[in-house]
């Protein structure tokens, strides 16, 4: 009861002074970390993984398949181009060898408050859009409002941030919201990208557009060509290059974003010169694909560099909202029916782990029974639950790759009759005779091979299964719009999972446009949890109600799981030089540079090609 009266009398205070408490529950820092103390120190001068002596200059060309009808990364219509976060800055930036931690890059520093209810941010008084104008706070307050009105998904992730007061042309204080004061808000408001407040509005700003927009980064536009290519400079007078957290980063003079049709138009595009760099999933092009005198010459090279980062999920969502994928004994069935291990040892040459969580690759994903902290989570949502939850372990069924499992076909067809299915004249169908019949939409054709054995295994209990390839904009309109069946997509995790969790399970993003809840989920207790993860006080309450999360998910089965890597596969046109030391999380190019000893040693075709 004491302890209630303090959170209250605290509250009270807090909701009359209307602005920051005193000073003995402050502290002021350069950096933020979600695991305890931050790497680096203040005064640090560069990351470990930068070289801060590395040469400008040169040009890193990226393929991409599908396409962009627009530069505007935050309207709900419309597809934005690649790249084009590098015209923004942030509040803050992340360092990629540590799991969670950021430091300031517009705000020199931050002040915190003990209890999490608020966050200043004082901002650098030389940081300056590409126009030249000062960036203050009244920039950032409109970044904050504009967004989450015009973006279901910015809407979601800053949920917790109940307004953003400015003090002073350069001193700006988040006030987070009772119920959503935990560690990671303040981290979270350092991630908002600030926008021009000069230019913008919030209208301009709902509406896709190829307009070329303000903005204060280490990059600017330079020329567009729609749907096909966006060609960024490096800002010479880029207000930030000699910050710490930018010290030998962001080196090359252009960057370029290629788009092709699909993948294997972009993987004959590599080899043939036209970008530098192709991260590989496919094992057969990894073993098989890289021949020719480009590799033979060693102007091309292939390496496999291990890394800490989370891989999430990917797999085939399955959408939930309409019959028959609304009955959980179908989609297990149908997550029995493919056949992972064939379609693993076939196509991907054994090369990928298959996903056995929705937090694979990371200390979050759960595993066995229900122990210790997770237990009790899972226990104060009791009555919301299944209680095989807390005696069943998630298990996959497992296949002897043969391609012929009989025993897969058996225990799948027991499932569909659990669902009310019955076998009949060849098909299978439902209780009104109906057959049942499928579809999966896929906007690249290169899915289509590790699809063809599932709908092979399908069609043997009776199952059409259509696959459906749209172009990447109906596509997308379709995804967004949530106007399918069965899609192939990957939710990706972060090192510190928090706010991001709303817009993918939660039920208040079930029905919206935009939102990454594709499998419709609106469940009590899914949402219970996600508001438990979005505000844990530490890592290791954090790290239990994830695991709870991924727990219910998994019994869910809404999802039929993929593989994934814990390694980065590339080739690379040997033109580049790197840091000794690499991060751990992530490859982190833009700590790159172009060694032009090494390029001049390229066909001269290639290097003519790297021209803006």
């Amino acid at each position: 009861m004491k302890r209630r009266l303090l959170h209250l009398s605290a509250a009270i205070l807090l909701a009359m002074a209307g602005s920051t408490p005193a000073m003995a529950s402050e502290k002021t820092v350069h950096g933020i970390s979600l695991t305890g103390t931050p790497k680096y120190k203040q005064g640090f001068t560069h990351f470990d993984y930068a070289n801060p002596h590395a040469p400008k200059g040169g040009t890193l060309r990226r393929g991409l398949v599908g396409t962009f009808d627009s530069l505007n990364a935050f309207a709900i219509k419309g597809r934005s181009a690649g790249g084009i976060g590098l015209i923004y800055d942030t509040l803050l930036t992340p360092s990629h060898d540590e799991a969670s931690s950021s430091y300031g890059l517009l705000a020199r520093s931050m002040t915190l408050d003990a209890n999490n209810a608020w966050a200043t941010f004082h901002l650098r008084k030389k940081a300056r859009f590409h126009d030249g104008t000062p960036i203050t706070a009244s920039d950032v307050k409109f970044s904050f409002e504009a967004m989450t009105q015009v973006s279901p998904f910015y809407k979601n992730y800053f949920k917790g941030i109940e307004r953003v007061e400015v003090r002073d042309k350069h001193t700006v204080t988040f006030h987070f919201r009772p119920d959503q004061r935990s560690l990671e808000m303040p981290y979270i408001a350092g991630q908002l990208k600030v926008l021009p407040s000069h230019l913008m509005t919030t209208e301009r700003l709902a509406k896709g557009s190829l307009d070329i927009p303000l903005g204060s980064g280490p990059y600017r536009i330079f020329s567009v060509d729609p749907g096909k290519r966006i060609v960024y400079e490096r800002v010479k007078g880029y207000w930030g290059k000699d910050l710490p957290v930018n010290k030998g980063r962001y080196n090359y003079d252009t960057m370029v974003f290629e788009y092709y049709k699909d993948r294997t138009v972009s993987f004959e595009a590599f080899k043939a010169g036209h970008f530098d760099i192709q991260g590989e999933s496919a094992g057969k092009n990894w073993y098989r694909g890289y021949t020719g005198k480009n590799v033979e010459n060693g102007w091309i090279i292939k390496e496999e560099i291990p890394h800490q980062m989370p891989t999430g999920m990917r797999g085939i969502a399955m959408n939930i909202r309409k019959a028959p994928l609304n009955d959980r004994n179908v989609r297990m069935a149908l997550t029995t029916l493919y056949d992972y291990e064939w379609i693993n040892n076939a196509i991907y040459f054994g090369q990928l782990k298959r996903h056995n969580s929705y937090f694979s690759n990371s200390e979050f994903a759960s595993s066995g029974l229900p122990q210790g902290e997770e237990l009790k989570t899972l226990e104060s949502i009791q009555e919301l639950i299944a209680q095989d939850i807390f005696t069943t372990p998630f298990l996959l069924e497992k296949g002897d790759g043969s391609g012929m499992d009989r025993n897969r076909l058996k225990k799948a067809a027991g499932l569909f009759h659990k669902a009310g299915y019955t076998f009949k004249d060849g098909a299978m169908r439902d209780k009104a005779g109906n057959p049942l019949r499928l579809s999966i939409l896929i906007g690249s054709k290169g899915l289509q091979k590790q699809l063809l054995p599932f709908r092979q295994s399908l069609a043997k209990l009776g199952i059409t299964l259509n696959i459906r390839l749209l172009d990447s904009t109906h596509y997308v309109e379709k995804v967004r719009s949530k106007d399918f069946q069965m899609i192939i997509t990957r939710y990706r995790q972060s090192l510190s999972p928090g706010n991001e969790q709303r817009n993918m399970w939660h039920s208040e993003s079930a029905d919206e446009k935009g939102s990454r809840n594709y499998i419709g989920l609106q469940d009590k207790a899914i949402d219970a949890l996600v508001e438990l993860v979005i505000n844990a006080p530490d890592r290791k309450t954090l790290t239990a109600r994830t695991k709870a999360l991924d727990r219910l998910l998994l019994y869910g089965h809404y999802m039929i799981p993929l593989g994934y890597s814990d390694r980065y596969r590339i080739a690379i046109w040997d033109k580049f030089g790197r840091p000794e030391t690499l991060p751990t999380h992530g490859l982190s190019l833009n700590a790159w540079w172009v060694d032009q000893e090494k390029e001049a040693r390229l066909p001269d075709q290639l290097v003519s090609k790297t021209q803006k």
